[in-house]
């Protein structure tokens, strides 16, 4: 499994990203996650510029501004907001080493956001999905340089937040909810002074009904900048680390790099994870990657291009896969996002006949 490196130093290269719903938008506009997010890591509530920029910035105007409403507001009262996303999706997938295919809808997404400011600079955020998951904190925005402390249950603030939960640096680190429930319950605190970020958290290694998962904790570090480099010129770069340990004594470490790129109408950002196991078992050592690049075509229409990498051993010479994604982003009118995308699924050694076509339509509020 040694085709990582020139993978490896592509990414380097490239991805030099705020974390957010669609990262690319962060990208674009070189602003940091609280700018448009009530939770400070990024994805779900929107806050009042982020709700403004989804209804004014992304639609196709013309459009958009025949369904616009003039008093429309996130707040019902001047102490609780609400929000939401849903994602439908129809998918028609070959089958590996046949002639046939399936294909059938899917709820992707069913999120419920409500924030209550319970004075100037704290807040209560609950989340909660369609299916099990769920995120519940409160948010002090009290330290110095801009800087909060989260204290609760929800997803550690690590790696670049796609809203695309297959991703392999989402599922493969554990942060997706495609891999179980990745919510654990901790404080994270973090300052933000000027153009750059950093964050600390600690959090229950395992997070058990009612906390009984044990006494091992999960530990977190991460810093960021996001920087303009001339007239519509954006360059993020970023680091975090992540580990824990198991009561049977298996420690697990994750080590990443992000960024993001931005110049005019195109973006690019992505993603590099050393995952590292060791323990009782021999130490295992992969690696996961993910690129992305998008065009804005016209206001409404995003070009998308993305590559998933993931070596699970490096060790070995097979075993790994990837896949490339091409579609398009199409924002109508306000609140609503219908993207098409089809995916071409590459395994080594032997590639499997089971590429996919995703018809996906997003509504957000």
């Amino acid at each position: 499994m040694n085709r990582t490196p020139a993978i490896a130093a592509l990414f380097l290269y490239l991805t030099l990203a705020d974390a957010t719903a669609l990262p690319q938008f962060a990208a674009r506009t070189g602003d940091k996650c609280q700018s448009c997010h009530v939770n400070p890591a990024g994805g779900a509530m929107r806050q009042a510029f982020g709700a403004q920029y989804g209804r004014e910035k992304l639609p196709v105007p013309a459009w958009s501004n025949s369904f616009e409403l003039e008093d429309f507001t996130t707040l019902l009262t001047n102490v609780m907001g609400v929000g939401a996303d849903f994602r439908t999706l129809y998918y028609y997938q070959q089958l590996p080493d046949t002639t046939r295919s399936r294909n059938a809808f899917f709820q992707m997404q069913g999120d419920l956001y409500l924030n209550f400011r319970l004075a100037k600079k704290v807040n209560i955020f609950l989340k909660k999905g369609l299916y099990s998951g769920f995120e519940a904190f409160g948010l002090l925005n009290i330290l110095p340089a801009n800087g909060h402390v989260k204290v609760g249950k929800f997803v550690p603030n690590f790696g670049t937040k796609l809203d695309d939960h297959t991703a392999y640096i989402r599922t493969v680190t554990g942060f997706s909810p495609e891999a179980g429930r990745p919510e654990l319950t901790g404080v994270e605190a973090g300052v933000s002074p000027g153009r750059f970020s950093i964050v600390g958290g600690v959090y229950n290694a395992n997070d058990g009904f009612a906390g009984y998962g044990g006494s091992n904790k999960a530990l977190l570090g991460r810093a960021e900048g996001m920087f303009e480099l001339g007239e519509d010129v954006h360059l993020g770069v970023g680091a975090d680390i992540f580990t824990k340990e198991s009561d049977a004594g298996l420690r697990s470490s994750m080590y990443g790099g992000f960024g993001s790129f931005s110049y005019g109408n195109f973006s690019v950002l992505g993603e590099v994870d050393i995952l590292r196991s060791s323990g009782s078992i021999p130490t295992v050592t992969g690696f996961v990657s993910y690129i992305e690049g998008s065009y804005l075509v016209t206001p409404g229409l995003d070009l998308k291009l993305a590559y998933d990498f993931y070596d699970p051993d490096r060790d070995f010479k097979t075993g790994s896969k990837s896949r490339i994604s091409v579609g398009c982003e199409f924002f109508p009118i306000a609140g609503v996002e219908f993207r098409p995308m089809y995916r071409f699924n590459i395994e080594d050694p032997t590639d499997q006949r089971n590429n996919e076509l995703h018809l996906l339509l997003h509504f957000y509020l």
